[in-house]
């Protein structure tokens, strides 16, 4: 080889090199924003591992390697009641919580806790993503707003025999925000506000007698050894939120935010509502199979007279909720039509 096509050889190379160096799958590793979601949940959790990170894993994909979504799990980036505002000044860039835990701030939302209305996570996330998207829920400001989604539908759990809510009247039951508050007194019981962590502990030391949660909080925050005793009706759920700082947002490149939308809204609640109400079946199914454990589904003629004796609790959520009726009226036209079809 001459001293010339030696020459022309090495340029090749380089040229070559650099454009291997500059391909676009490279570029994107080395350009990629760390985003840091905060996940009060903890890190083998069903909502971990099952819904955020396989959700995220998609959005990353999308993105075309542009971002990278890091979870801070079991409250380590934010406490279960700082995570709206953690986002909102950009100690996070995402988060995910629950609004019972700001009581007074989101109340509109606070329709899902209200009994007897939606028979699932799906339906109850439908109706109150219905209500966000008519601007109908008060609170969600300052945040991008991903999502605002229902919790599993929550049953009632008891250190002692009940076959019916009302069974536990003057008994401390953990009720999580007003609405739930308001059907408790209603059932002569007494509400406890006690974030989901600290359940097992009081019901541990019998400072608590039964508690409202779906099933796989049962399994996630070890609640499930203290409860032998479970009856299955639909108690309402708790309105949850996924949201992201607006600046965070905002200083992502085109293609990344346009995956982070496609993802949010309707389309993660689908997707949260869909792999949320199959662990709650999966495990109540496992639960009925334990001898130690006793499950008891009333009759549609008492659940109807449950529902029936509460008027006043529907009544008084109205009343005191801005837009209250208007909010209540659309969330049960979406969920019967989403349980309908």
């Amino acid at each position: 080889m001459t001293k010339l096509n030696r020459r022309a050889f090495i340029a090749t190379g380089a040229a070559a090199g650099a454009a291997t160096l500059a391909s676009p799958a490279i570029l994107h590793a080395q350009e990629a924003t760390k985003l840091r979601f905060a996940n009060f949940a903890g890190p083998t959790s069903f909502l971990s591992t099952g819904i955020f990170r396989p959700w995220f894993d998609q959005i990353e994909e999308a993105a075309e390697g542009t971002i990278q979504i890091d979870m801070y799990d079991g409250g380590s980036l934010a406490s279960a009641a700082d995570v709206y505002d953690a986002v909102r000044r950009g100690i996070a860039d995402l988060g995910w919580g629950v609004t019972s835990y700001t009581p007074g701030r989101f109340n509109a939302a606070t329709v899902v806790e209200l009994p007897f209305e939606a028979k699932s996570c799906a339906s109850a996330s439908a109706g109150l993503w219905a209500a966000y998207e008519a601007g109908l829920l008060d609170g969600f400001r300052g945040a991008e707003i991903l999502a605002v989604m229902s919790s599993g539908i929550q049953l009632v759990h008891a250190i002692e025999e009940i076959k019916m809510p009302a069974d536990l009247a003057g008994k401390r039951v953990r009720a999580a925000g007003a609405a739930a508050a308001r059907m408790w007194e209603a059932f002569g019981a007494i509400p406890v506000a006690l974030p989901v962590p600290d359940i097992a502990e009081s019901l541990s030391k019998n400072t608590l007698t039964g508690s409202m949660n779906d099933w796989n909080a049962l399994a996630t925050w070890g609640i499930f050894d203290f409860v032998p005793y479970h009856v299955d009706v639909p108690l309402g759920s708790s309105p949850c939120f996924l949201t992201m700082n607006q600046d965070a947002f905002d200083g992502l490149p085109q293609v990344a935010q346009d995956a982070i939308k496609a993802h949010s809204g309707h389309e993660f609640n689908e997707f949260w509502a869909a792999e949320l109400d199959a662990e709650n079946n999966r495990l109540r199914a496992q639960v009925a199979e334990n001898p130690e454990h006793t499950i008891h589904t009333p009759t549609d003629e008492k659940v109807e007279m449950a529902h029936a004796s509460l008027s006043e609790v529907f009544d008084t959520w109205a009343a005191e909720t801005e837009n209250g009726q208007a909010v209540l009226e659309l969330y049960r036209e979406t969920v019967a039509a989403y349980e309908a079809a």
